[in-house]
């Protein structure tokens, strides 16, 4: 039996993809940077970079740091907005034949909601992933004290706000805590 006749076809909560391989969303940028070490399109999807209504710098440096344990990053959801990911960074993705799955983030499940819906009208995504998880950001409501990854009620408002806004797989990213 060949690798090719192998079936590693998949459907996840929706969402199919030719393989259960995807990268971990703010590690890949938006795929096209790694295209050159090899064929991004083989990935059974792209999760790409956080994106939000508008291009955020992100935090200065020093922005990693290495610990006995690892690796700390505090990047900051440095991204370069929905505007331009659709014009500049969605075309190779799509000319790639990648699957892609958009991570969105914003300051309110309103945010949440509007970038969901643009990504479902402009074809910029074929699954989202909402990400609650940053430690970096905060919402209006919770003033910069708490996470909505860690207060359940939270998470289900900035989720029932991304449901209804699009008819495509969703995916909540929680924090670890």
């Amino acid at each position: 039996m060949s690798a090719a006749s192998v079936n590693m076809q998949v459907n996840i909560g929706g969402l199919a993809m030719k393989n259960p391989v995807t990268v971990g969303s703010g590690t890949f940028g938006y795929g096209q940077e790694y295209d050159r070490y090899f064929d991004v399109a083989r990935l059974g999807a792209v999760t790409v970079k956080s994106l939000s209504l508008q291009p955020r710098a992100g935090n200065r440096p020093p922005r990693l740091v290495e610990t006995p344990a690892g690796m700390l990053n505090a990047i900051g959801l440095q991204n370069v907005g929905i505007e331009a990911y659709l014009r500049d960074k969605l075309p190779f993705l799509r000319e790639k034949g990648c699957t892609v799955i958009g991570n969105i983030y914003g300051y309110s499940p309103d945010e949440y909601a509007q970038l969901a819906e643009i990504l479902e009208r402009e074809g910029g995504a074929d699954a989202i992933e909402a990400n609650l998880s940053c430690p970096n950001v905060h919402d209006a409501k919770t003033r910069g004290c708490k996470l909505v990854s860690q207060s359940p009620e939270r998470v289900a408002e900035y989720t029932r706000a991304v449901k209804a806004a699009t008819r495509l797989p969703v995916f909540i990213k929680l924090s670890p805590t």
